[in-house]
């Protein structure tokens, strides 16, 4: 999915991460009257990406989150170019992490919002 999206980390530190992606209409979206748009789909998915990593960032050694929620919000519609996801874990249980992310355009302009709860799945020992 992050290539897909052509998505990066753009920084990370605890608790919170930037991400940007790539998003064009001919991958992720469509043209309309008034323009071109990303698909909805698109945008959730690039919103995952970002939670879940701002859950990874208090992950503990042998664990991963995976979604076991998640909602989004749409505000406007999203252009196609380079948007950012800024994405927070505000709380940590032993097994879930409540996130919260802001997606943007490139010029600032707020298009999603989403929420998830992270659950955070051991890994098998090798």
């Amino acid at each position: 999915m992050w290539r897909n999206l052509g998505a990066r980390v753009v920084s990370r530190e605890r608790g919170k991460v930037v991400l940007e992606a790539a998003l064009t209409a001919e991958a992720h979206g469509f043209r309309t009257g008034q323009g071109p748009i990303v698909h909805g789909g698109a945008l959730a998915a690039f919103a995952d990406c970002a939670l879940a990593s701002a859950a990874d960032t208090l992950a503990a050694d042998g664990e991963v989150p995976t979604t076991s929620s998640l909602s989004i919000d749409y505000y406007r519609p999203g252009r196609p170019g380079r948007l950012l996801a800024r994405a927070e874990a505000r709380h940590r249980t032993s097994r879930l992490a409540f996130c919260h992310a802001v997606l943007e355009q490139e010029d600032g302009t707020v298009v999603a919002e989403g929420r998830a709860v992270m659950y955070f799945v051991k890994l098998e020992k090798a």
